[in-house]
């Protein structure tokens, strides 16, 4: 009997040490600023579970990718930047799509358009009806695609006018950001020259602005987010460094201002510009990014209401963008001016961060968008 166990015992070890480990890393594209022909979107593994990041390479050269989404149910990533007509001119901006392999990483290029403006720093690709959107900011406008079996097809640009009393930052429109809402499925564009979120609807032709939502004077709304249960939007403003969160109005529009926040302490005196800004995956906490104070501002959500939480700044230089994992358990920062990303454990409970001892070195990473 003895003897059968023991037989039992070292067929089992034997069955496990065969089994192949559980992968449990997810790829991450990297957009960066670098402007070099010779590099572009980088790629990385981050480990779920122990929050290691492998060593970053290229996946494509493209000069200044500094924004990019995926469309994962047909592995394709759309990318804004510049493509080189000869080794010393540049193409007007573009917007590419690249297919995924899915085993290695590697992006090859499927198609390409003008972003129709200049100086493109957001794409966002909307499932539900197969288009994507470009917000340009140095021309203060966005422009609108169908996309077909990967290929980008144009479809309408929008001009935005407007002002604000910022005046080094504020003289005329600066599209910052675009993305869409569910359900309702209303298209949000943040202005930071305007003060405004323009909103459109998808129609055949493309976008038709229908709306805006008007932020304080001298905000400068750049980024956005909206909560995961869908009844709330969070603004970053990058000029007051300031935080506003909305709810909807009769017509599922986020107009009604909720409360503003800053994210700077009382102490600081100094320059500092917002960046970007997410809520966590239960929508129970806010997480918000400052150049010049370093930082990561934490809050938390309850009733409609923000309550700030702390600071993180360990680690963290010119945080351009950051990025939580679908899990909710890391928080990542791509950090500009120190060439790296930092990875910090989330206290789900709290929702304060600690850093871990892994990182990535990539020269100016400014967005990170995790892949499967």
């Amino acid at each position: 009997m003895d003897k059968l166990l023991s037989m039992a015992i070292i067929s089992l070890i034997l069955f496990s040490c065969t089994q192949k480990k559980a992968d449990t890393r997810m790829l991450m594209y990297i957009g960066t600023s670098n402007n070099n022909i010779e590099k572009g979107i980088e790629l990385c593994y981050f480990d779920t579970v122990s929050g290691e990041l492998s060593k970053a390479e290229l996946a494509t050269p493209i000069l200044n990718p500094n924004y990019q989404c995926i469309d994962v149910s047909n592995n394709v990533l759309y990318s804004v930047g510049k493509l080189p007509l000869d080794s010393n001119t540049w193409a007007t901006p573009v917007v590419v799509s690249y297919a995924i392999d899915a085993n290695t990483g590697s992006l090859k290029g499927l198609s390409a358009d003008s972003t129709y403006g200049s100086d493109p720093c957001y794409v966002a690709y909307n499932d539900l009806n197969k288009s994507m959107y470009v917000a340009n900011y140095g021309s203060g406008n966005v422009s609108a695609y169908v996309i077909e079996k990967g290929e980008i097809k144009y479809k309408n640009t929008i001009q935005h006018f407007g002002n604000g009393p910022n005046e080094n930052r504020q003289k005329g429109p600066h599209a910052h950001s675009i993305n869409y809402s569910s359900p309702e499925g209303y298209i949000y564009a943040a202005d930071l020259g305007a003060d405004k979120l323009m909103v459109y609807k998808g129609i055949n032709e493309g976008l038709q602005l229908i709306d805006s939502v008007v932020c304080h004077p001298g905000a400068g709304p750049r980024h956005f987010d909206f909560s995961p249960d869908g009844q709330l939007m969070a603004v970053l403003n990058e000029l007051d460094c300031t935080v506003s969160l909305f709810e909807k109005d009769s017509a599922g529009i986020f107009k009604t201002a909720l409360n503003t926040l800053t994210m700077l302490p009382d102490t600081f005196k100094s320059f500092s510009k917002a960046a970007d800004i997410h809520f966590s995956p239960d929508g129970k906490f806010l997480y918000a990014s400052n150049r010049g104070f370093h930082s990561i501002a934490i809050y938390k959500i309850s009733d409609k209401q923000m309550e700030f939480v702390a600071w993180e700044t360990e680690g963290i230089n010119w945080p351009r963008n950051f990025t939580i994992d679908p899990s909710g358990n890391f928080l990542l920062v791509a950090n500009k001016f120190s060439d790296n990303i930092t990875v910090y454990q989330r206290d789900i409970i709290t929702g304060l961060l600690k850093k871990l001892p892994y990182e990535t070195q990539v020269e100016k990473p400014v967005c990170l968008t995790f892949y499967r």
